[in-house]
């Protein structure tokens, strides 16, 4: 009786949950057209805080801060969309405009083909979409195993065993493209600056000498950590430390 207790109890938080994410979604909504963008951000930025995170939840926190004109939170949510989404067009679109708006502008350094080929296999496919992809690839490698050993037609069992490896290899790179992207869904090595402008030293400190300066909006990679210290790097491969209070981890 008390695990029926318990299981009904879970089912109807779920539902309410549910319910409850469903109707901020809509009231938010609701806000952003009658162009309350701050009071949609508020309800928006309410869900992510409870632990829900969504494609089109960052994409839409990140409309609300763009029409409000908070340009460095808006690329902080589009880019947190689109490591859940890397392949819609219009959130790409919209990160683009939203980069061509911040004041500095970063060449970014050439990768390695073979690096950038990897990245766009890599994105192809959400996390869930490689996960189930490679569900239905290891069902078929089983199912041509087992033609394998009853089929009794020796052409038949050379397709069975053919096929089977061929499934087998991919749902080996569909789990590797999966674990690829579930690690840069949680990486948390790359942020956002969020000071209007700050002065990068040449080490982790007041003292070191200034390097160059990184404006509001500018996407930089943390490579080492010191303290309150964060060494970064940006696109065009220049590095230099600055506060971690300045940025905001994506």
């Amino acid at each position: 009786m008390r695990t029926v207790f318990i299981t009904l109890w879970i089912a109807v938080s779920t539902a309410l949950h549910a319910s409850n994410i469903d109707s901020t979604l809509n009231r938010a909504a609701l806000l952003y057209q009658q162009n309350e963008f701050t009071e949609a951000s508020r309800l928006y930025q309410t869900l992510a805080d409870s632990g829900w995170t969504s494609a089109a939840l960052f994409y839409n926190m990140g409309n609300a801060c763009f029409k409000n004109h908070d340009i460095k939170s808006a690329i902080l949510y589009y880019e947190r969309a689109k490591r859940l989404a890397p392949n819609d067009e219009d959130l790409d679109w919209n990160l683009q405009l939203t980069r061509s708006l911040i004041f500095d502008k970063v060449e970014a350094v050439p990768e390695l083909f073979f690096i950038t080929w990897g990245k766009n296999l890599r994105d192809l496919l959400s996390v869930r979409a490689w996960a189930w992809l490679s569900i239905s690839l290891f069902i078929a490698s089983l199912l041509m195993a087992l033609g394998f050993l009853f089929l009794r037609r020796l052409n038949l069992k050379r397709i069975a065993f053919s096929v089977g490896v061929v499934s087998f290899l991919l749902c080996s790179g569909s789990c590797a493209f999966g674990w690829l992207q579930k690690a840069n869904v949680e990486r948390i090595d790359e942020a956002i600056v969020f000071a209007p402008s700050v002065t990068l030293k040449s080490s982790p400190d007041d003292s070191g000498n200034n390097l160059f300066i990184l404006h509001e909006g500018v996407k930089v990679y943390i490579t080492d950590r010191v303290g309150e210290w964060c060494e970064v790097r940006i696109a065009d491969g220049n590095k230099g430390w600055m506060r971690a209070k300045d940025l905001e981890v994506i």
